[in-house]
């Protein structure tokens, strides 16, 4: 296992003047494991909150499911919700969803509302009410996964965690790890930096909340980086055609309306947008990321991704939610540490 020990100093560094409040870091570099915990995880094992980083086990999930019903792909979001019939959203289809270009971004979504009313405010939603036009690329926080877990449900025709972990966690060596339920959450809560001092985060619904240790969201990066395969037991989770398209750039070159930058977006995953400023683009994968990476990031806390160019998977939790300029700054020096230590 790589020492890290620049990196590791940095992180600890951080504990004391209150960076952040606990760190996981898992991944494997050139095929060799790594990982690093410390703080308020007091074991790499630990489940931590991922947030938005666990948004492509949805994506995945919903490509494997169009394998079996591929005629389902281009059908509009009414012929599954008719609950959503004659509305802005009822026309689009999946692709609006995984690509962030709806016009629609429900960022204050209460998804502990009842299913009807969620309904309801979805099928009201139009693209002026959020000063956006119809195709309009923004990221959607809320709304759109919310639907797609809905839209797994019914196909599947079994509850969207169940789904998502047979056909995707188990399959892709991370089993261990799950969505937030009522009477089941992270072992470590995330915290949020509030008037001088660290306090714990709100709750957050299932489709928000992905959990488990760094070390399991890094296997799932690597079997997706190995093609789909699980790399040790040769399991699949999507065909080659369907990785193609996953990791097709569908959104790019243009500016993202909530990130307020250029970002490029294949079907529910976020890909290397380094070309449009590598100091200023959010939630990337490190200065020296090739184009070849994808990941995703988890709200002002965290990073999954994998970079085919140099063999290297990353799940990094940081155990604090700060403001988005010094969390992309934070995580950004962070990773460009690492990636020098691993080069």
């Amino acid at each position: 296992m790589p020492e890290l020990a620049h990196t590791r100093r940095l992180l600890e560094e951080g504990l004391g003047t209150r960076r952040w409040n606990g760190f996981s870091l898992a991944g494997f570099s050139r095929g060799v494991f790594f990982s690093v915990a410390g703080g308020k995880v007091s074991r790499p094992e630990a489940s931590v909150c991922w947030y938005s980083a666990g948004k492509p086990v949805f994506s995945v999930g919903v490509l494997a499911l169009l394998e079996q019903k591929p005629e389902l792909w281009e059908l509009p979001l009414h012929e599954t919700f008719p609950e959503l019939a004659g509305s802005h959203l009822g026309k689009l289809s999946l692709f609006s969803i995984l690509t962030h270009q709806t016009g629609l971004r429900f960022s204050q979504l209460d998804l502990f509302a009842p299913t009807r009313v969620i309904f309801q405010i979805l099928s009201e939603a139009k693209p002026s009410d959020f000063q956006l036009q119809t195709g309009q690329p923004a990221y959607d926080p809320r709304g759109g996964w919310w639907l797609l877990g809905q839209w797994l449900e019914r196909h599947a025709r079994r509850p969207w965690q169940d789904y998502l972990h047979e056909a995707v966690l188990e399959p892709a060596g991370c089993g261990e790890m799950f969505f937030t339920q009522k009477n089941r959450s992270a072992e470590i809560p995330m915290e949020e930096w509030m008037t001088n001092r660290w306090e714990r985060a709100p709750e957050m619904p299932e489709q928000g909340n992905l959990c488990g240790s760094s070390a399991d969201l890094a296997r799932f990066y690597r079997t997706l980086m190995a093609g789909g395969i699980h790399p040790d037991t040769g399991q699949r989770i999507l065909r080659q055609d369907s990785m193609q398209k996953f990791l097709h750039r569908w959104r790019e070159g243009r500016k993202d309306l909530t990130f307020l930058h250029p970002v490029d977006f294949g079907l529910g995953i976020i890909l290397d947008s380094n070309r449009y400023g590598i100091s200023t683009v959010p939630y990337g994968f490190g200065d020296a990321s090739s184009d070849r990476a994808f990941g995703h990031g988890g709200s002002r806390s965290s990073i999954a991704f994998a970079d085919p160019s140099v063999d290297l998977v990353v799940a990094f939790c940081l155990i604090g939610q700060v403001s988005e300029p010094r969390h992309q700054t934070r995580m950004r020096e962070l990773l460009n540490l690492l990636r020098s230590e691993l080069a």
